[in-house]
C-alpha cells in the first residue's frame, strides 16, 4: 500500500492519498466536532469519545504513514546548507507544530478519562485554554500538511506530465510606415 499508486492523479502513493482523504473527510471534522460538543457541554460521552477516537487514529496515521514519509523524504535532504526548500521546510514546521498539538491532545484525552484518579499536580488549571490551543495547533497542522501534498506530489506532477512543449514564433520585424 505504501508504495501503490494513488487516484487524485498526482505523484502520491495510495497512502499518501488515503492520509489526505482521512484527514479532510474524518479526522478534520472530528476534531471539530468534538469542539461543538464541548461547546454544548456534551462533554460525556460526546467530546470524550469523538476526541479520543480522533487521538487514536491520529497516533496510528503518525506511527505508520507519517513518520515514514519524514525518514525518507525530508532526514536524507537535511544539512548544513539547509536552503529552506519547501520540500523539506513545510515538513519539519508540521512536524513540531503536529508533535506538540498531538502530545497535549493526547494528555486532554487520557485527562478526560482518568481526572478522578489523576494527581492534582498533572491537571492544568484551565483546561479551555490548552483544548483551544490544542485545536488550533491541529487545524494549522492539517494546512499544513495539504500543502506538503501539495508541494510533493501534486505540483511535481504537473510540472513533470506537461505534453505541451514551447511553439517557436517568427521574429518580429517592424515594417516601415507609409510616413517614412
Amino acid at each position: 500500500m505504501r508504495d501503490a499508486a494513488g487516484f487524485l492523479s498526482t505523484d502520491a502513493t495510495l497512502a499518501s492519498d488515503l492520509t489526505l482523504l482521512a484527514y479532510l473527510l474524518f479526522l478534520l471534522p472530528g476534531m471539530l466536532l468534538g469542539f461543538y460538543f464541548a461547546r454544548r457541554k456534551k462533554f460525556s460521552p460526546h467530546h470524550k469519545l469523538v476526541m479520543t477516537t480522533v487521538v487514536i487514529i491520529n497516533w496510528i496515521l503518525i506511527g505508520f504513514l507519517m513518520l515514514v514519509s519524514y525518514r525518507e523524504g525530508v532526514i536524507p535532504y537535511l544539512s548544513a546548507e539547509f536552503n529552506a526548500d519547501p520540500r523539506v521546510a513545510l515538513p519539519i514546521i508540521h512536524g513540531v507544530i503536529g508533535f506538540t498539538a498531538q502530545v497535549l491532545a493526547t494528555y486532554l484525552a487520557l485527562r478526560m478519562w482518568f481526572e478522578k484518579v489523576l494527581p492534582r499536580f498533572v491537571m492544568v488549571r484551565n483546561i479551555k485554554v490548552f483544548m483551544r490551543l490544542t485545536l488550533a495547533m491541529w487545524i494549522i497542522t492539517a494546512v499544513l500538511g495539504i500543502a506538503i501534498y501539495a508541494v510533493w506530489y501534486a505540483v511535481p506532477a504537473q510540472a513533470g506530465n506537461s505534453d505541451v512543449s514551447p511553439v517557436a514564433t517568427p521574429e518580429l520585424a517592424l515594417a516601415p510606415t507609409p510616413e517614412d
